[in-house]
């Protein structure tokens, strides 16, 4: 899998990215975790909206049924986001 930087960190990163949007429709998510590890994706897409926030705990207890540790992975989560309104940070 081809590594990028990521941004100026010098940090390098999958090129390729999970979206996990529909992870908690899943029949077993923590294969799908496992089997993208197993390919080199190592970087997974979040925001607090997916499935009403249902997504990333379906991913927190999935990642826990495997052996990958978080510390190998790079999570990014967008927060904000109300459908209707695009984003309120208040």
């Amino acid at each position: 899998m081809k590594q990028l930087k990521f941004g100026s960190t010098g940090i390098e990163v999958p090129s390729v990215i999970l979206g996990c949007m529909r992870m908690n429709s899943a029949t077993e998510p923590e294969k799908v975790l496992q089997t993208a590890v197993e390919h080199g994706i190592t970087f997974f897409d979040h925001a607090d909206i997916y499935g009403s926030g249902e997504c990333e705990q379906v991913f927190a207890n999935s990642l826990a049924k495997t052996s990958i540790k978080r510390e190998d992975l790079f999570i990014q989560s967008k927060c904000g986001i109300v459908p209707g309104e695009m984003y309120d940070f208040s």
